[in-house]
């Protein structure tokens, strides 16, 4: 991300300097144990999960704070940890984003809040947590409301996961502070006391959250708009912004607002869903940067909206990115968007290696799949979509001409491979091309080890050409169904008869 990148969609970056929010609540260490199971335990009829991978990631307040700084703003995170391990790798995670965590206080006799995932081929088997829901002690309290005063801010987020870094008397005075300073609090709740809000400018329950503070079961046929409503005649709210998963999102606004009593709905951005944790981090940190921004709240419903499409296509709790969103709220494929672009994604196996060791890569989960890929059709692009979806990245290896025609014999390849590699670079799905000359890419694959080698479902995961290599690295094997009646043979049969 560029540091003084501008940009006339996305409002927070308008100004001559980066708005600091301040960010406050639970702070969470994700912990992710992938693997796969293949056997029953023989001390008790239960499946024996091996791992082959440990991932970390910064989730609650944490992860709202690096929503905010990969978005382009500038945070203040302030909340509490324990003395421990999971709490210094906490602090690590989130250095790694240039994060200040001068506010993150290491608390005594208090577990750092931990979630464990265990994930055998990308399926959730059961989480595990450590934590201690009870009050922080007033020492600690007393330093973060300190901290808070002491800073310059633009917008208050507060990120409330019920697990005590939020005492009612704590929030009180934390919302005060920005009320009298005249800046915005936007609020992600928790639990059924809503007045311990009042005087915040937003708040982004979603639908059972709201339900939850109405003591409402979440199946009753109340629109999103009327638990909006209920939430501010019941416990005196101003905003109120109900996501609502695949049915999208609705505003109500406060009574004396401009843009009148009418809730403002926002259905969902059509796009397939693997994995929605964080995504209420998401919409509240960009409806914070926008409110810090004093964006129109109805822009600021589509940023959210957009940015939240991004993350829940991504495994596990992960942030938008600053490019990643304009390229969304442009309704263009590719953030390198320009007449080199397509180029820029053509590469050999010696810069990938490069590009993968640089920092920026090193937390990205690489998928790597193969193929001829001669005259590209939509099976193709259906395939090369769900398998950037695997990851963060996608590398594409292509057979090379003598390639194709030692596999498929002559006439092939009917389009040459500089053309194949240009059209698949194209995509937006698409991170990297590459062109091999063997039978199979297992040189490329032994050099890069991705995290995940994907290929069609004709094949078993066994017989794909690397899984060996893949899955001693600690990385997974995978496989696609193929959209039917799509080839390239059947393409080409179909041009000669008619």
């Amino acid at each position: 991300m560029q540091e003084n990148k501008k940009s006339p969609l996305i409002p927070w970056l308008k100004g001559k300097k980066k708005l600091q929010i301040a960010v406050i609540g639970d702070v969470i260490l994700d912990e992710y144990l992938d693997g796969h199971v293949n056997r029953i335990s023989p001390e008790a009829p239960v499946p024996v999960h091996l791992v082959t991978r440990t991932l970390h990631g910064a989730g609650g307040a944490a992860n709202a704070a690096r929503n905010i700084k990969l978005a382009g703003g500038e945070v203040h995170l302030l909340s509490i940890t324990g003395e421990d391990e999971a709490g210094r790798h906490l602090r690590d995670l989130l250095k790694r984003d240039k994060i200040n965590v001068s506010g993150l206080f290491a608390c005594k006799d208090r577990p750092t809040i931990r979630k464990t995932r265990i994930r055998s081929s990308n399926q959730q088997i059961v989480r595990i947590d450590w934590e201690l829901a009870q009050s922080i002690p007033s020492e600690a309290q007393e330093r973060i409301l300190r901290h808070l005063q002491d800073l310059s801010y633009d917008a208050l987020l507060i990120s409330d996961y019920g697990k005590g870094a939020l005492p009612t008397d704590l929030l009180t005075q934390l919302i005060a502070d920005a009320v009298a300073r005249g800046v915005p609090v936007a609020v992600d709740p928790k639990g059924r006391d809503y007045e311990k809000y009042l005087h915040a400018t937003l708040l982004t329950p979603n639908r059972k959250e709201a339900c939850d503070a109405l003591g409402l079961d979440p199946t009753c046929a109340l629109s999103g708009a009327e638990l909006g409503r209920r939430l501010q005649q019941t416990f005196g709210l101003r905003n109120i912004l109900v996501t609502l998963g695949a049915k999208g999102m609705v505003l109500v606004p406060e009574s004396n607002s401009t843009l009148g009593d009418t809730p403002i709905e926002l259905p969902a951005i059509a796009k397939e869903v693997y994995d929605v944790s964080g995504a209420g981090d998401t919409v509240v940190s960009i409806m914070a940067l926008c409110l810090a921004a004093k964006a129109p709240l109805e822009q600021s419903m589509h940023i959210a909206q957009t940015a939240a499409a991004i993350v829940v296509a991504k495994w596990g709790t992960q942030p938008v990115q600053l490019d990643e969103l304009e390229v969304a709220l442009r309704g263009r494929p590719d953030s390198r968007h320009n007449i080199f672009s397509t180029q820029q994604k053509i590469t050999t196996c010696e810069e990938l290696q490069q590009i993968l060791k640089e920092p920026a890569s090193r937390s990205q989960r690489v998928v790597f799949t193969n193929g001829c890929f001669d005259i590209l059709h939509a099976g193709h692009v259906s395939y090369l979509e769900r398998a950037r979806s695997l990851g963060d990245t996608l590398i594409v290896a292509v057979n090379s001409d003598a390639s194709v025609r030692a596999l498929k014999g002559s006439p092939r390849p009917y389009v040459s491979l500089d053309d194949r590699m240009r059209l698949l670079a194209a995509l937006a799905c698409v991170d990297h091309v590459v062109s091999f000359d063997e039978p199979t890419p297992i040189h490329v694959i032994q050099a890069l080890l991705p995290d995940v080698l994907v290929k069609g479902a004709d094949w078993s995961k066994d017989a794909i050409v690397g899984a060996d290599l893949v899955r001693e690295a600690g990385g997974i094997v995978d496989t696609i169904e193929y959209l039917p009646g799509l080839s390239t043979t059947s393409i080409v049969e179909k041009i000669k008869t008619s």
